[in-house]
């Protein structure tokens, strides 16, 4: 019975808390950061992949050489997505642990250079919110990076070398210790 009201108080204050982040999500967007350094080209040798939903393993990639912690808890990364076809994107982007956010700064042109994309806002990932409560990831690869791979309770990891870690496979989730091993 205790469990269920744990549960239930928790699941009736989520509307108020979720307003609070969301109006702390807004007052971050409008704050304009600089983008950060272009990384360099992925090398094929340096990329690792993550499993995303129900998608084949190997769709999704991630540049090991180009994670960095930036200020305010950002992670930069190159993510790669390959298509059943052949096909492949390469794009840079952030994800910002505590508001739940990510940021599109460019992809690769079909010249093999970076190119800028968009204004470079903010844009919040809805399914880290539902993954939260729910335990929600759905197939979306950023929602999947923040909440398995990028951030834990609302804050990056410590270092590139604790993502790549995760990454691997060589982590435990102490609060589930059972499904924390990978």
């Amino acid at each position: 019975m205790k469990i269920f009201l744990m549960c239930l108080t928790v699941f009736l204050a989520s509307p108020a808390v979720w307003a609070q982040t969301q109006g702390d999500a807004d007052k971050a967007v409008s704050v304009q950061e600089p983008a950060p350094p272009w990384p360099p080209l992925p090398d094929e040798r340096n990329l690792i992949a993550f499993r995303v939903g129900s998608q084949p393993v190997d769709r999704f990639l991630i540049d090991t050489k180009s994670l960095a912690l930036g200020e305010g808890g950002v992670i930069h990364y190159v993510l790669v997505m390959r298509g059943s076809g052949g096909a492949r994107s390469t794009s840079f982007e952030s994800i910002r642990c505590g508001t739940g956010e990510y940021r599109l700064h460019g992809s690769v042109g079909q010249d093999g250079d970076w190119r800028p994309l968009g204004n470079g806002a903010w844009k919040i990932l809805d399914s880290v919110r539902l993954a939260a409560v729910f335990d929600y990831h759905g197939n979306d690869p950023r929602s999947t990076l923040a909440s398995d791979y990028f951030c834990a309770n609302l804050a990056p990891l410590r270092s590139p070398e604790e993502i790549i870690a995760r990454l691997r496979g060589r982590h435990i989730d102490y609060l589930n210790p059972v499904h924390g091993v990978r």
